[in-house]
């Protein structure tokens, strides 16, 4: 990462990316990156433990490859679509290098930012009069926030994300 990351922010540059999330939600989306490998890897393993026979007889009843592909192998892959939709989402969520390369403008800091800038605010202030009694409070509070979607999404998704680990054999 650190490698490829100045022709990246030049090329966004060039783009007017600069700034915007873009080139952050942009490479997630589409696997690009380091851990588009465990993607992969999570997308083969499990098509590789659906049975031969389901592509067999969609192939005797006339359908193509995509048709095969959409209508008999992507049904199917809802929980490992889901486990890879879940891991990208908590390592952009998470991600801290790429919003402060990217992103230098305060209105469009994602909070993994935000939470660096209040502990940096947390520190001067505590340098420049001394601890306060609601420093840890509000580093507390700070990570709550950044917890909650995370938590919510994978309170709501539980189910299918345990079924597609099972089902992927992803081992933890």
């Amino acid at each position: 990462m650190q490698v490829t990351i100045l022709p990246n922010i030049i090329f966004a540059r060039q783009l007017g990316l600069l700034n915007t999330i873009y080139p952050i939600i942009v490479p997630a989306f589409f696997g690009l990156g380091l851990k588009g490998a465990l993607f992969v890897i999570i997308y083969r393993q499990f098509f590789s433990t659906q049975p031969k026979e389901l592509e067999e007889a969609a192939r005797i009843d006339g359908a193509g490859v995509f048709k095969i592909f959409y209508r008999v192998m992507m049904p199917l892959a809802k929980p490992a679509i889901l486990v890879v939709f879940l891991f990208s989402f908590i390592w952009t969520w998470n991600d801290f290098y790429l919003p402060s390369m990217y992103l230098s403008d305060i209105e469009t800091a994602p909070l993994s930012l935000g939470i660096e800038k209040i502990a940096s605010a947390l520190r001067q202030q505590a340098e420049a009069y001394g601890p306060s009694v609601t420093d840890e409070a509000i580093r507390m509070s700070t990570t709550f926030l950044m917890i909650i979607p995370p938590l919510l999404l994978y309170t709501f998704t539980q189910r299918w994300f345990v079924e597609g680990v099972e089902r992927t054999g992803l081992v933890e």
